[in-house]
């Protein structure tokens, strides 16, 4: 069932105080204990700790299931942002394939280098991996194809029993698409971009991205 207007309008209302509310500046912290986006942002500039590994990994509860080489991780941290280019559609499967992750058979760690990602390579196109996402992505797809065929809500994007983030990407592409032709979107979307806000993060440079500062991107 498609959500009612009430329902939307609460939801845009919702996401654009949850937007606010990780894009306060970065020396506060978000319901008292947790960083802000902010701060991850302005941090992986530099000289990433294993002590700085374990609070992001902690933050974006990547350790409820998965034990971590936190200084490997660090480095990989480091490492996406020191490269020369990042192509979300190849570099977040090869980074998902490569984070040092302990006790565990060998995977790809699809939610942690797409959340990486987000905080190392701000100018890049990228959707965050999610259970909850790729349900939504595929709801979509299967309205958008008529409402025909197995939904297959609860399963993720894989191919050959590994994740496709590629897949993923596209599905969201889509459903972000489809939400940019909507009135009531685009009316949000604006408003929060022109209200006042504590944290706004100017059109990227591309050619002086490396000497500029990084702000917070959600709003846009």
């Amino acid at each position: 069932m498609p959500f009612s207007d009430a329902d939307r309008a609460r939801l845009l209302m919702l996401a654009e105080k949850d937007v606010r509310r990780w894009c306060c500046p970065p020396e506060e912290k978000v319901l008292g204990r947790y960083y802000p986006d902010t701060h991850w942002l302005r941090l992986f500039e530099g000289r990433v700790s294993e002590e700085d590994a374990h609070r992001f990994l902690v933050t974006f509860q990547l350790t409820n299931r998965q034990a971590w080489d936190k200084p490997g991780v660090a480095t990989a941290i480091m490492a996406t942002r020191a490269a020369a280019a990042f192509d979300p559609l190849v570099d977040i499967a090869r980074l998902a394939g490569g984070l040092p992750a302990r006790n565990a058979r060998p995977r790809r760690h699809s939610s942690a280098a797409s959340k990486i990602a987000t905080f190392t390579r701000p100018e890049a196109d990228i959707f965050i991996w999610d259970r909850l996402a790729s349900k939504a992505a595929r709801h979509r797809d299967w309205h958008r194809g008529g409402r025909t065929g197995r939904r297959r809500l609860n399963a993720l994007y894989r191919t050959d029993g590994q994740h496709d983030y590629p897949s993923f990407w596209y599905a969201c592409d889509a459903a972000r698409a489809d939400e940019r032709g909507r009135e009531d979107f685009c009316d949000a979307r604006e408003a929060g971009l022109a209200a006042p806000t504590r944290c706004r993060r100017p059109a990227i440079d591309r050619q002086a991205y490396a000497r500029r500062p990084r702000r917070c991107q959600r709003l846009q």
